[in-house]
């Protein structure tokens, strides 16, 4: 299959090569209509069009730096999923383009079509998130680059694994919650297995709700009135809410999306802020070679600047 150019897009568009390289420069000195715009940038999509980074070094004279952020989906790609990461991979790529990368963010499947556009890249690093142990060897046998593997549990000590520190925010969660009956978790699907594992590890069975559908959270909380719940996402816990008191709940918020949580409910906030700094501090150091300054897991830690509840009286 030959080699998607600009000249492809401007003639599947209808506009100007000009136009098109003005689009996916991102010049906005010129004055494009925004449907335009959007057009372009649909075709490019669509086309699987991939932009030649080594002439657009050339043109600033500088030289390009390349970092890609891949989360992989399931067959299970339910919001709430999708909402765990979505600040995450925003908080990464800023950071990683205030320090002068360029940055490709992609879904996927590891279908190899997909995969195919990434490997045909020079990249720098490669950050890699949620991926089951499996999968993750076929992928990261392609790829020469350093690998640094986010909210994964991955028992090869060649790569290095940030994730969030869930045993001790399970731990906090049940002092918050004082001990005078045994909490539920609701949680969300992972592909990585030892994340699952590591926040239902100390939870009974039948105290453990993978969240499939709306009605089926209502239907597992209102058939344990009065029992506290740990909700391992904001927007489960938003769905749940409406069938709990505010203070029978406890919510680890990964998805910095704490502004949607009732007046009440308490939380334990993951920074993806944090968590983004972390990831790349260990990028930073895997660049550099300075393996022996790096653990094999860095913990995020839980913030615990927020677990009191918050007081709405006058």
């Amino acid at each position: 299959m030959n080699k998607v150019t600009m000249k492809d897009i401007a003639e599947a568009a209808k506009v100007s090569l000009a136009t098109v390289s003005y689009v996916l420069n991102n010049n906005t000195k010129q004055k494009i209509s925004e449907e335009t715009r959007q057009r372009i940038l649909a075709i490019a999509q669509q086309l699987q069009y991939v932009p030649n980074m080594a002439a657009r070094s050339l043109v600033g004279n500088t030289s390009s730096k390349l970092v890609a952020i891949v989360t992989l989906k399931d067959n299970d790609d339910q919001p709430w999923r999708k909402s765990r990461y979505h600040d995450l991979t925003m908080r990464l790529q800023e950071l990683l383009n205030e320090r002068g990368y360029d940055v490709i963010v992609a879904v996927t499947d590891t279908a190899q079509v997909e995969l195919d556009i990434i490997l045909k890249r020079t990249l720098d690093a490669l950050f890699l998130i949620d991926v089951p142990e499996e999968r993750f060897f076929n992928i990261s046998r392609k790829f020469t680059v350093p690998i640094i593997v986010i909210d994964s549990y991955i028992e090869d000590t060649m790569f290095r694994k940030v994730v969030p520190d869930y045993r001790s925010a399970i731990r906090l969660a049940r002092e918050m919650l004082g001990g005078r009956l045994e909490p539920f978790l609701v949680t969300g699907k992972f592909n990585n297995s030892g994340m699952e594992q590591t926040l239902t590890e100390t939870f009974r069975p039948d105290h453990v709700y993978q969240m499939d559908t709306r009605k089926g959270l209502e239907q597992y909380v209102l058939a344990r009135p009065g029992l506290p719940g740990i909700f391992a996402n904001e927007l489960l816990a938003v769905m749940a809410a409406p069938y709990m008191r505010a203070e029978d709940m406890i919510v680890l918020a990964n998805a910095g999306a704490e502004y949607l949580l009732p007046s009440g409910v308490r939380r334990i906030v993951f920074d993806n802020g944090v968590k983004a700094q972390m990831s790349i501090a260990v990028m930073e150091k895997l660049l550099r070679k300075e393996y022996d300054e790096i653990e094999d897991y860095s913990y995020v830690p839980p913030d615990e600047r927020i677990h009191q509840r918050i007081d709405t009286r006058e």
